[in-house]
């Protein structure tokens, strides 16, 4: 099932966390993968690409060594980005906001820029969002404002590549067990998220990459300008909200 056999894949950010994931489950798959990232990884049956993809040059020269390498791309995984998370407004400064607009927001937008020219017709373009691009989260400024520019471009994308049969969709992961989350000491996120999500734990890389695997697939050919989250149902509603019901609901029933 979702068979990527003489799939081509560029996939930004698959030295690790989701984006490793997804550089594994695609060679599982049968696709032949470049690893684009700015640190240098090997994983077994891919290509490797150095790239800062903040760079539009450096977007435009990853796609096309993947032309040059494999004869052609089928797919484009825009998924490499900064988190910074835990900075209010008052701890915003004009650099923060710069560097993650050019390596979250910019890669996205060229990305797709120079995938509609370079990527076969048919072939999908799918973007790493975020649940928190979707909900309000304190302390999110720079980076929850990449990630909702990030969904609002898929959207853009998708209506514009539609007549060269290019889909364009966004998934938007809650929060995963990488090694951004696992790697901070005594991180409060993962015992606020585990409480705060309806499925009461985070996810695992390889659950999102799924996602993206099935997206990448034939089988989501009528797939297109979807923003699907992947996040245990927290985008859904909180999993618990204490309340009281007012004295006049009695077994039930409202009483005026």
């Amino acid at each position: 099932m979702f068979d990527l056999t003489n799939k081509v894949a560029v996939i930004t950010g698959g030295a690790s966390g989701i984006g490793r994931a997804i550089v594994e489950r695609f060679l599982k798959a049968g696709a032949q993968v470049l690893l684009v990232d700015r640190n240098e990884a090997s994983i077994p049956g891919s290509v490797f690409h150095q790239a800062d993809v903040s760079n539009e040059d450096a977007v435009h020269g990853m796609i096309e060594r993947g032309v040059q390498e494999f004869g052609h791309v089928d797919i484009l995984i825009n998924n490499a980005g900064i988190q910074p998370l835990g900075v209010s407004f008052d701890e915003l400064t004009p650099q923060l906001m710069q560097r993650t607009l050019e390596v979250n927001v910019h890669s996205v937008a060229f990305g797709i820029k120079h995938g509609a020219k370079l990527i076969k017709p048919g072939g999908r373009i799918i973007n790493t969002g975020s649940f928190v691009g979707m909900i309000g989260s304190p302390s999110g400024t720079a980076y929850s404002m990449s990630k909702a520019a990030v969904i609002h471009l898929t959207k853009l994308g998708a209506i514009e590549l539609a007549a060269k049969g290019i889909t364009v969709n966004c998934v938007c992961p809650g929060t995963v067990l990488t090694p951004a989350v696992t790697d901070i000491p005594d991180n409060p996120e993962i015992p606020f998220v585990s409480r705060a999500t309806p499925l009461g734990r985070l996810a695992q890389p390889e659950e999102i990459a799924a996602v993206f695997h099935f997206l990448a697939s034939d089988d989501a050919s009528y797939v297109t300008g979807a923003i699907l989250p992947v996040d245990g149902g927290i985008t859904a509603g909180w999993s618990e909200y204490p309340l009281t019901a007012p004295d006049n609901v009695i077994g039930g029933q409202w009483h005026d």
